[in-house]
């Protein structure tokens, strides 16, 4: 089989859900602090490849990885991809995530089970899967919880918040479990974007619940996954980036 590895001098970053908006920011923040980035998509092909182009263009070396997250099994090929195409693997930042409704009645179990592969299992997966790789360069990984994963008031999100919570407990136990070979931190944001549904009244309200009375934006999320990305004596933190959402 051809090799086609570049062994990049550049560390280099894998982010899932690239091309989302907050994927998209993280990515533009990585690369302007000197990293390759490997963009993961699941359908998303035409959106990653317009964010791989400005991103070339920004000096970076981009590599565009395809995976279901659904299936956590993927997790060993996506990180196979990427360092045979670049030897090595420096952070990984597990942004993919599914935030749908979910109701507690029985024939929901099947969409419970998608969004706990995608937001819960995989990025576990693809943490150990990387845990290797990023060993030789004390890397580590960063995973986007949610501040609704430890505040269970989201009622008709039940799946999403529970996922979020699995994350979180399993970010503390992954930081000791590796302990100081690879470092394991969260980013917990508050309000970055409203669903689609939500009126001008709502959003209003709930971002009348912050201390801050505004609502956040992804390059906020950016600066806290780069903090968490370079400051070497962190570990097994969850960073609220809420706006003082919840205090306490």
């Amino acid at each position: 089989m051809k090799k086609t590895s570049r062994h990049s001098a550049k560390p280099v970053a894998l982010i899932t859900g690239g091309a989302s908006s907050l994927g998209s920011t993280i990515s533009r923040k990585l690369v302007s602090e000197g990293f390759n980035v490997a963009l993961h998509y699941g359908k998303s092909k035409a959106k990653t490849l317009e964010l791989k182009a400005d991103l070339e263009i920004r000096g970076a070396q981009i590599l565009l990885v395809q995976a279901n997250l659904s299936n956590p099994s993927q997790s060993a090929q996506l990180i196979r991809k990427v360092t045979a195409h670049w030897g090595r693997l420096d952070l990984v930042v597990n942004n993919a995530s599914v935030f749908e409704p979910t109701a507690l009645v029985t024939n929901a179990w099947k969409k419970w089970h998608e969004i706990f592969n995608i937001n819960t299992f995989s990025p576990v997966s693809l943490a150990i899967a990387a845990q290797p790789w990023l060993e030789k360069h004390k890397g580590c990984v960063v995973n986007i919880t949610d501040i609704y994963g430890e505040f269970p008031i989201l009622k008709e999100h039940a799946a999403y918040s529970a996922s979020k919570a699995g994350l979180i407990f399993l970010t503390r136990y992954l930081a000791l479990a590796l302990g100081d070979k690879v470092r394991v931190n969260a980013v917990s944001p508050g309000v970055i974007t409203f669903p689609p549904r939500y009126t001008a009244a709502q959003k209003k309200k709930l971002v009348a619940k912050a201390a801050l009375k505004r609502q956040g934006s992804p390059a906020e999320i950016a600066d806290a996954v780069w903090f968490l990305a370079s400051n070497q004596f962190v570990t097994g933190q969850v960073l609220h980036v809420d706006g003082g959402r919840f205090t306490s």
